[in-house]
């Protein structure tokens, strides 16, 4: 009989990452989030909604666990982390977010509507840094006959 002391588990390690490619956003209005323009200043930017100037756009990724519901400042964070949105987004502070897997954010790849012809341009790359635990494996004792 072996005991689960004398029982030898191979040791095994992995790694991962997390990956997004921009290809291309459509800004045609030049449109924060908030619905304002782009690169004005607080006090113009309720008065002045057309002839924008170009935004100045980044990504940010903010990978996290599953959340069934949001509140209206959730679902707008939810909208920030869509590379999709054809809006550009003000700075955040990244503590909003509550980011338990990691955060990463490109540097500003174009103005307020652009297309990637480089797919290396576009991308964000987020390592693994966590682990999940387990009580998967646990000894038992072998008997021999």
């Amino acid at each position: 009989m072996l005991s689960p002391s004398s029982t030898s588990f191979p040791q095994v390690s992995s790694s991962g990452f997390f990956e997004l490619q921009i290809l291309e956003i459509s800004n045609t209005n030049s449109h924060l989030l908030s619905g304002y323009c782009c690169g004005l200043p607080p006090e113009k930017r309720q008065t002045q909604t057309t002839g924008c100037p170009a935004c100045a756009t980044a990504f940010s990724l903010c990978l996290k666990e599953y959340q069934g519901t949001t509140s209206s400042v959730q679902q707008q964070q939810q909208q920030l982390k869509q590379p999709s949105t054809a809006v550009a987004v003000e700075p955040q502070p990244s503590g909003l977010y509550g980011c338990a897997f990691g955060n990463a954010s490109t540097p500003v790849l174009g103005g307020s509507s652009f297309v990637l012809t480089d797919p290396e341009v576009g991308g964000i790359t987020l390592p693994f840094t966590f682990r999940w635990t387990c009580n998967c494996c646990e000894a038992e004792t072998i008997a021999e006959h």
